[in-house]
């Protein structure tokens, strides 16, 4: 269980990859964000409602509840 790690590789050629379509999209003027892909449950739910499946929910291991978000 849990995310993968991707050998050098292949890191290098995502990062490539990624500077291409990061590159190509500044030239079309596009402005780049950063955002959370974990956030707090509550702060989700808040954006989102309560019934919503647009959020998938996990906890840590702390027992805190988190929630992956919908569009990333």
């Amino acid at each position: 269980q849990g995310t993968r790690d991707h050998p050098p590789a292949q890191a290098a050629l995502r990062d490539r990859l990624l500077s291409a379509v990061v590159s190509c999209f500044k030239r079309h003027g596009a402005a780049a964000i950063d955002t959370p892909v974990l956030e707090l449950r509550e702060t989700l739910v808040g954006k989102y409602g309560e019934g919503s499946k647009l959020i998938y929910e996990l906890q840590d291991q702390g027992g805190e509840l988190l929630a992956l978000r919908y569009d990333l």
